[in-house]
């Protein structure tokens, strides 16, 4: 199974967010991460190379603006291949081979000009009309039903929606979230402008019916990276079993007093030992093995703590998102804290 993110990061060119993010697709195993936004350059690009161990395939605007983006892991990086990309920072195609099956990833950053949103729909239409086993994912800027507005801003059947709507018949393509979840209220943009809650789903996957079978999860989570929702896919086309790989010690543990402290406690206690003075080499994988196994559990338990908490704040958002748009006055400085970006 791969794990499929998008999201429009809107601008990752801040080192320390850039750090944050590619913590957030280490943790989460995303395999193929599809970026909007990113406001990259080539100069950009070659100073953040060693900073994921994966390709990093791209298009980039023109002024600085713009800008999409694949990730993908160490992992698929042989089964990946840049197909096109564009000039203007908007559309991107790869390819993913697994199983015997050729599947085309699509990243795309919709524009807000409603003129140019309809050319650029246009150019989709005719550039995906001969691709089969396709996956769209990205910023649309374009709602598909009236569940998809909130608060005062309108779902709207204008041409942008109507280019939108002849790219999903002619390639036989689906919003796959709205198709599992018909009457369910979520929205992948947020912004409070002037007091006031803006929000709309216009992230998502359009998925080729045919491979409907092989999605096994989609959803959205919430983060403070971006004004945007992660936009989530389990994508069940392998059925190769990976081994645990390498464990690597969660260094933010060294900031952790009871972490540090019972470190040290375990030594003391070791080097009561006989195994201390008669066999040091033994002593050592001994001690090396009992830190080791105290440092995944106390990980597992401080992520499953900080999981419960996000997952609840989470929760908290989504209440209040759905009740304003649902015309209920909410108390619009909740949605302004931030804890959730102690969170994620």
């Amino acid at each position: 199974m791969v794990v499929i993110c998008s999201l429009n990061c809107n601008g990752m060119r801040n080192v320390v967010n850039l750090q944050r993010f590619l913590s957030i697709v280490q943790d989460r195993k995303f395999g193929i991460v599809l970026l909007q936004e990113t406001f990259w350059d080539d100069g950009f690009i070659q100073s953040i190379k060693h900073m994921y161990e994966g390709d990093i395939y791209y298009s980039n605007g023109t002024d600085g603006r713009q800008g999409v983006a694949v990730l993908v892991s160490k992992y698929y990086k042989d089964k990946i291949k840049c197909i096109y990309k564009d000039e203007q920072g908007r559309f991107i195609h790869v390819t993913y081979y697994e199983n015997d099956t050729l599947i085309n990833f699509v990243s795309l950053y919709a524009p807000n000009v409603v003129s140019d949103r309809c050319n650029f729909f246009d150019f989709v239409i005719d550039y995906t009309k001969d691709l089969d086993n396709l996956i769209i994912g990205g910023d649309f800027n374009t709602s598909l039903s009236v569940l998809d507005r909130g608060s005062k801003t309108c779902h709207m059947n204008d041409e942008p929606y109507r280019k939108l709507t002849k790219l999903i018949n002619d390639n036989n393509l689906y919003d796959i979230w709205r198709a599992r979840n018909p009457d369910c209220r979520i929205f992948s943009w947020k912004r409070i402008s002037e007091g006031k809650l803006q929000q709309s789903r216009i992230d998502y996957f359009l998925v080729s019916r045919n491979m409907s079978s092989f999605v096994q999860s989609l959803y959205y989570n919430v983060t403070s990276i971006s004004d945007h929702s992660f936009v989530i896919m389990n994508l069940n086309c392998t059925c190769i079993e990976r081994g645990p790989g390498l464990w690597v010690l969660n260094n933010t543990l060294l900031f952790n007093e009871e972490y540090v402290q019972r470190v040290k406690d375990i030594i003391s206690q070791e080097k009561e030992s006989e195994l201390f003075h008669r066999d040091f080499l033994i002593w050592w994988d001994n001690l090396k093995y009992r830190i080791k196994r105290y440092s995944q559990i106390l990980s597992s338990d401080l992520a499953k703590q900080n999981k419960r908490e996000y997952y609840k704040l989470e929760r908290q958002i989504n209440i209040l998102c759905e009740k304003a748009a649902s015309g209920t006055v909410i108390d619009i400085a909740k949605l302004e804290r931030d804890d959730l970006e102690d969170i994620f």
